[in-house]
């Protein structure tokens, strides 16, 4: 594990000294969404129940992609809201307020779905068990690199150019989340091992 990690730690601690998150203060005025101020670990989504009816065309789209949906519930994006998954791990595009978000579970788990304002599926993101990620990706966690980390969650990632699932390991005090495509490919990874943060994009 620390033939990986620290053999690009020293560069990357630089790098991540020099940049600093960038929070957007911008404020969703056309919907009710409770705010959670997010913890040291990052939390779920969670929207005031309100009703907001998206247009036409990205229900009938939503519809065609999830028939099988249940308790649907549609919010204007909102960038202040805490996600469940990681942004800084992820390459997703860059959201704003015009943009639908849609909450539901479908067969037994819960989504996170995205469209743009034109309608368009954008990405989605759901909670699943380690045990339903593919043979490849099981294979990294259970190397030698990662074999002795607990793995607390996975969340599923989906959009236009690939299908990605985001780990969250832990061993003692040492934390670790990666970005594994679903051939096993590490996209990215991050954490904080033996006191040090790190950050580093393992490909492209």
């Amino acid at each position: 594990m620390k033939k990986i990690i620290f053999g690009t730690l020293s560069f990357v601690m630089v790098l991540s000294s020099c940049n600093s998150d960038k929070k957007d203060n911008e404020e969703n005025s056309s919907t009710n969404v409770t705010t959670i101020t997010p913890t040291k670990r990052d939390t779920i989504v969670v929207v005031t129940p309100v009703t907001i009816e998206p247009p036409t065309k990205t229900k009938e789209i939503f519809i065609a992609k999830y028939p099988k949906a249940t308790n649907v519930k549609w919010a204007k994006y909102n960038m202040n809201e805490p996600m469940q998954i990681d942004w800084q791990l992820t390459n997703w595009p860059k959201l704003d307020t015009s943009y639908y978000t849609s909450s539901f579970n479908d067969n037994g788990y819960d989504y996170w779905v995205f469209y743009s304002p034109e309608g368009e599926w954008v990405a989605s993101t759901t909670t699943v068990k380690k045990a339903d990620v593919p043979a490849a990706v099981n294979k990294v966690l259970a190397s030698k690199d990662f074999m002795d980390y607990t793995v607390t969650s996975v969340d599923k990632e989906n959009d236009k150019n690939m299908e990605a699932y985001e780990i969250k390991m832990e061993k003692g005090e040492d934390k670790v989340k990666l970005l594994i495509r679903s051939n096993g490919e590490i996209i990215k990874i991050k954490g904080k091992i033996d006191g040090d943060k790190f950050k580093d994009k393992m490909s492209k």
